[in-house]
This record gives C-alpha cells, sequence and structure tokens, in this order.
C-alpha cells in the first residue's frame, strides 16, 4: 500500500505503534533566531510521543563549513536509528512553522530509500487550532534502535531522485555556462525567497521561491497548496515550457546538491559567475 506523502493533524496514522513521529523544527528568522526550536519542543506542546530531530546536528561537515549538507549514509543510518526509526519504521514529521523543515527531512528520509514518510500539512500550529491533543514537558523515551549498515538505508539507484552520485562543482559549472535555461535536460530551479535571489544567483537558474508555494491560514501558519494550484503557480513562476518538460519528467530538476550546498558553496567560490536581478521569466 502507498505511503501518503502528505496528512493531516488528524490522521489516524500518527498514532500507529509502527509510526516514529519526528519535530524537524528549524528557525531560519531572524538571523540570528530569537527562539529556540529544541527549547520549545522539550517545553512543549508538542505531538504526544515526538522526538526532535535536529537539522544542525543531521547535516554533514564539510571543510568550507557550509551548512544544512545532506548526511552521509553513515551519519544518516547513525542518526535515524538514535531516534529509534527502523526500516519498517512510518515516519511523521512536523515542524512548528507549518510548512518549512519538515519536507526537508522528508526528502532526507527519501534520499536514501525510506518510502514510509508522510508530512503533517500545517505541522504544529494547524494541530493547535484543530484542538489535537497534544503533551508538555519532559518529552517520553523512547528505544533506540541499534544502528543498521549504512548500505541498508541508501535505495536502490544510491541518491533516490536525485543522483548516484552528487554532482561535483564542476557539474555546477557547465550548467551555469549555458545559454539559456533550457539548453540540456537540466533545469536549475532556485528555491530561496526573491528577494535572495535577485540579490545574486547562479546563470541559467529560474527562481521557484518557496514562501510563495505556500499559503497561509488566517491562524497564522504556512500549509500546502492544493495540487492544481501548485502546478498552475509553477507555471507562473517558471513559464509554460520549461513546466511542461518538468510535468512530463522530460527533465531532471535540481534545488540543492548534496556536496556544495547550492547557492552557499556556489557562491562562496570566487571564480563563479554570478548575476543579479529578477527571474528571467
Amino acid at each position: 500500500m502507498s505511503t501518503e506523502l502528505v496528512i493531516t493533524p488528524t490522521d489516524p496514522i500518527i498514532s500507529h505503534p509502527d509510526t516514529v513521529v519526528l519535530d524537524a523544527s528549524w528557525l531560519y528568522e531572524p538571523d540570528p533566531p530569537t527562539r529556540d526550536a529544541y527549547k520549545e519542543f522539550q517545553d512543549g506542546p508538542r505531538l504526544p510521543g515526538a522526538r526532535f530531530w535536529s537539522l544542525d546536528d543531521i547535516s554533514e561537515p564539510h571543510p568550507e563549513r557550509y551548512a544544512l549538507m545532506l548526511p552521509s549514509p553513515e551519519r544518516f543510518a547513525r542518526f535515524a536509528g538514535n531516534h529509534g526509526v527502523s526500516e519498517g519504521s512510518h515516519v511523521v514529521i512536523y515542524d512548528s512553522e507549518g510548512i518549512f523543515s519538515a519536507p526537508r527531512t522528508a526528502w532526507t528520509f527519501k534520499v536514501y530509500g525510506h518510502e514510509k514518510v508522510s508530512v503533517i500539512d500545517g505541522g504544529l500550529p494547524r494541530a493547535k487550532a484543530e484542538g489535537v491533543r497534544l503533551e508538555t514537558g519532559p518529552p517520553r523515551e523512547f528505544k533506540v534502535v541499534p544502528t543498521v549498515d549504512a548500505r541498508a538505508v541508501v535505495g536502490e539507484f544510491g541518491f533516490v531522485g536525485v543522483f548516484a552520485d552528487p554532482p561535483e562543482y564542476a557539474e555546477i559549472a557547465k550548467i551555469a555556462a549555458r545559454k539559456a535555461p533550457l539548453d540540456d535536460k537540466t533545469v536549475l530551479i532556485d528555491a530561496r525567497p526573491a528577494a535572495s535571489y535577485e540579490s545574486g544567483h547562479i546563470p541559467t537558474s529560474l527562481l521557484f521561491d518557496f514562501p510563495t508555494a505556500l499559503l497561509k491560514d488566517p491562524a497564522g501558519f504556512t500549509h500546502l497548496r492544493d495540487p492544481d494550484e501548485l502546478k498552475k503557480h509553477f507555471v507562473e513562476r517558471v513559464g509554460q515550457e520549461t513546466a511542461d518538460k518538468v510535468f512530463s519528467r522530460e527533465t531532471t530538476v535540481v534545488n540543492n546538491w548534496a556536496d556544495i550546498q547550492a547557492w552557499g558553496g556556489y557562491s562562496a567560490r570566487p571564480e563563479t559567475v554570478r548575476i543579479t536581478g529578477p527571474n528571467p521569466v
């Protein structure tokens, strides 16, 4: 049976014995944050039985100190086991903003072949608004799962849905040197806010700013657009030709790189070409 990627805070799967609930809250603004995501988790409220998944701690250390790197298979296996996640676990993920950092964690699990992953649309704020039973005080204890062989967490094709081997900087430089965004079968998407994109981005990249892909509930939390509305929004942002190629899977869509940390790694190299200005579409 297929696993629903997006669920509501009242979905019965959340309380299933084989489900591991992860709070993947990570604070982006202001910088530095005036709130502490881990302390908020510790104090509650939180979903019953939730465990805190730190995006900073799971990040693979990088010699250039890039942040939020994709973990190695070994690091991921150890981290998942330390959170009580086994091969048969259904992992349910939420964050404290509604929809923000939870999808990143879901993607990480899917990269390593763990398909039973769901994200709570609207996250903790929606659960509060809908009167879902929550808990406060010290988090519950849970059983740590022995770390499995790292090879067991990698799907049949390596980085599932991304690349069998993460591309080196030369690959990004090649993409950046194209004359137009559709000159080959790769679409480079920049998912940062529009202001960040306009202040500097990789040549031939197209803007699909993550914040505008979401909707804001009157209660203040972010949530996903419905699929048809999201497709329409994508077309508006990147253009019909690009969207058609993406929807038909004629192209590979890239919006993050496991070893060079996207714009952060690209822009840190003095030899790179970067451009400013609005989305060309």
